[in-house]
This record gives structure tokens, sequence and C-alpha cells, in this order.
């Protein structure tokens, strides 16, 4: 760049360096620079972020309504690959050219983060969506301790992408608009008038621009992702005293897949105490509990009282825990921000600290077991649902555990899915065919 400056007349075509920044220099008092650097920047900026806006609003709207989904995906499509500059003279005839740059740069933000979202919306781990709608988790702390972490990385991914598009695509709507008092403006003059050093000097104010407010969202984004890392809180959901024992009947259930029939013309009832279901595998040990707890409707057939008049806690068969967080961290999800010092002594009782600064990634699977347990165990709840609880658990872990089912099963019904005959010995059973 120096040597094509130092040839004669190059300094029309390719200033040096030195005199592009000695350009900037003699700009960088001036007011009109900032104005022109203010006035874009907000069009431009403003633009980014109100597209975010509408795209993390439509792609939730989608992803609950299909239909929407399927009117917004040519529109998404178009916007994707036209070029900007087709939009741009397409906007002229519509818009004022003050307003173009916000709307080009939203338009070219719009679909890489609407689509972004959208796939990071569906691919929510719906389990875990099971295990905090069955622990009745209220909605702003599932939003925040569960979807938004979880949808964040897509969002973050896609904000990267987008920052330098609409940078881009603003400038370029600028040059082409000419709106007054922007660095498209200046940047046009600078052509015309073959102020090369100008032309430089501008484009690095953009480039410069561009870094600097992709560096700081990018920043605020992580620090929301690390402030979701830690539990968000609630008021604590306590046990009410008095409540009558719960007794569940279930009469004449039925439950099919694909034709296949699981379950067929069952019926039981269980109250408080412990009741084992045996069964071979996939005679419907795990559809009978989902049934129970409201995660599945039933073909056929009538549970007493209706899943959603009687409050369930459950181990599920996986642990279904928040990877991320830590022992803590997963009881206050479930149950709230105050944890008191029942908890502390459930968990030590089993083994566990509460105060283990670790998430629970990298804990061992009989850990992650028991804290699986001692969350349903600690849940306000009416009845007990555990499928296979003493996964990973050795004779005296396992012995443990069994006794603090036990003393919870003296209060409410528990359903106990288990291979092991020993654990049903002098229990009520529910007997499944295989």
């Amino acid at each position: 760049m120096a040597l094509a400056a130092a040839y004669p007349h190059g300094a029309l075509l390719l200033a040096s360096p030195l005199r592009v920044l000695c350009q900037l220099w003699e700009l960088l008092p001036q007011g009109g620079f900032w104005r022109a650097v203010c006035r874009s920047a907000g069009s431009i900026i403003g633009g980014f972020l109100l597209a975010c806006l509408l795209a993390v609003l439509l792609a939730v709207l989608a992803e609950n309504r299909k239909w929407l989904g399927e009117l917004l995906a040519p529109a998404v499509a178009a916007a994707k690959t036209v070029p900007a500059a087709s939009f741009i003279i397409l906007a002229l005839v519509w818009l004022d050219a003050r307003t173009l740059p916000l709307f080009i740069s939203g338009l070219m933000v719009f679909p890489p983060v609407y689509l972004n979202v959208l796939e990071g919306l569906r691919q929510r781990d719906p389990r875990l969506q099971e295990m905090a709608r069955l622990f009745r988790v209220p909605f702003l702390r599932r939003l925040l301790g569960l979807d938004l972490p979880q949808v964040l990385p897509y969002f973050r991914a896609s904000a990267s992408l987008a920052l330098g598009l609409c940078w881009k695509a603003g400038a370029a709507a600028e040059v082409i608009g000419l709106p007054p008092g922007t660095i498209g403006e200046r940047l046009y003059m600078a052509k015309v008038y073959l102020q090369t050093p100008d032309l430089f000097a501008w484009t690095i104010v953009i480039v410069a621009l561009s870094v600097l407010f992709e560096r700081l969202f990018l920043a605020l984004t992580d620090a929301l992702a690390g402030l979701l890392r830690r539990a968000p809180g609630g008021r604590a959901v306590r046990p009410r005293s008095g409540v009558p024992p719960t007794v569940i009947h279930a009469e004449g259930l039925s439950k099919s897949y694909g034709g296949r029939t699981v379950l067929k013309d069952l019926s039981f009832t269980a109250g408080p105490g412990i009741t084992c279901v045996m069964a071979p595998s996939g005679a419907g040990k795990t559809t009978l509990l989902r049934l129970l707890t409201g995660l599945e409707p039933p073909e056929g057939g009538v549970i007493t009282p209706a899943p959603a008049q009687c409050r369930w806690a459950a181990v599920f068969q996986e642990d279904r825990l928040l990877e991320d967080l830590t022992a803590a961290g997963n009881l206050r999800f479930a149950l709230g921000a105050a944890l008191d010092g029942s908890a502390a002594a459930l968990l030590a009782d089993l083994g566990l600290d509460l105060e283990d600064p670790r998430p629970v990634r990298l804990w061992s699977g009989g850990m992650r077991r028991r804290l699986a347990l001692a969350r349903a165990l600690l849940a306000p709840s009416g009845a007990l649902a555990l499928d296979e609880p003493f996964t990973g658990l050795d004779g005296a872990l396992r012995a443990r555990c069994m006794a603090l089912i036990r003393q919870a099963a003296e209060r409410k019904p528990v359903l106990l899915v288990t291979h092991d005959p020993a654990d049903a010995r002098g229990l009520p059973l529910v007997r499944l065919d295989g």
C-alpha cells in the first residue's frame, strides 16, 4: 500500500497508511465526524436490535404455531438469498433515505437470528421440559433456568454472524441512499472527489465500530449466560400441613404405541405406603408412571384423583438434572429459592454435600442418581413415582435410599418400579403382563 502510494499520482488511488492515519486524526476533533458516527451507528445498531427482538418473538411463536413457521418460511428464504443491493433499491421506492439503513440492516439480521433461535427452541431437551412440568416449576423460573440456557448458544452464534452483516448492509444502504450527515454520505463524497485518505479513514471507522459493538454485545450475551448458570430463584413451595392422605385409584387403564398394546384394562389401588410395579422390560412400567403423573394421556380408563389434581414428584429413568448447575442449583430450580436445613440433612443422609461447588456433570452416576431421588423426596407432593431409583447404587446406599423412601411412604403413596424381587418383598404389587 505504501509503495503504491509512492508512485506519481498513486495517492489518488491508494493512500499510504501514514496519510490515512493522519486524516483520521484530523477527523476526530470535528463535530461533524461524531454526528455522522452517532447517526450511522444509531440506525445500524437500532436495526440490529429491533430485528433481534422481532426474530426471537416470531421464532417463539413459530415454534408453538406450526402454521406461522410455514407462512414465514418463503419470506425468510427470500431475505436470506436476495442481494442486499436489490433490497436497497427496492426499499428506496417506499422509504425515506434516513430510515433506509435501519430497515436494511434489520432485514439482513432477521433471517440468521430467526432461523437459529427457532432451531434452538426445537433442540430443547424434552426430558428436562417434562421434569419441569411435573415438578410444576413456575414459568419465569423455567424460562430463566431451562429455556434460555439451552437457546442462548444458538442466539449467540447467529448474532456473531449478523453483526458483521448489519454493518456491511447498513453502510451500503447509506452510500446508495445518501442520508445526510452519515458515514455513508462521507464515503460517497470521498469517492466522488477522489479523497482517498478520507475513504480509507471512514472505512476504518466502520470496521472499528463493527468490531467494538460486536465484542460488547457478545460480552453482554456471555455475561447473561453466566448469570443463567446460577439457578433462578423464586419463592420456595412448602408442603401444606394437615393434607389428608392421597389414595391413587386406576380403573381400566389402556395404552398402545404404533398399534402395539402396552397396557390393557389395568386396575389397582395404591394408598399411603410403597406399591411395587414389577414386570419384564418393555411391559409398560414406565408407561404406567407416565399415565399416572399426567405426562401422557391414557387411551382408556380413569385415574382418580386426576393427574392435574394430584401433585406428583418423580425419579425418572434418567436423572434429568441441569448439567451446568450444582446440587443446590438443581434443587432450587425444582423446589424454589429457599432451601432449609432439611435439604442439607437429606443430602447428607444420602452421602452428598449440598454445598458442593461442582456442576453435576462432574459427578458420578451414583451421586447423580441420589440427587435425583433427593429432589423427589424434598418436593411438595401428594404421591411419588420412582422409576428404578436404585440404578448404579451399591448395597449400602441402596438400603439407605430404601429407608428414606419408606419414611416418605408413611405420608403418601409411592409407586416404585423395580426389577429386584428383594425390593418388593412384603409389599403390595402391581404386576403387568409382558
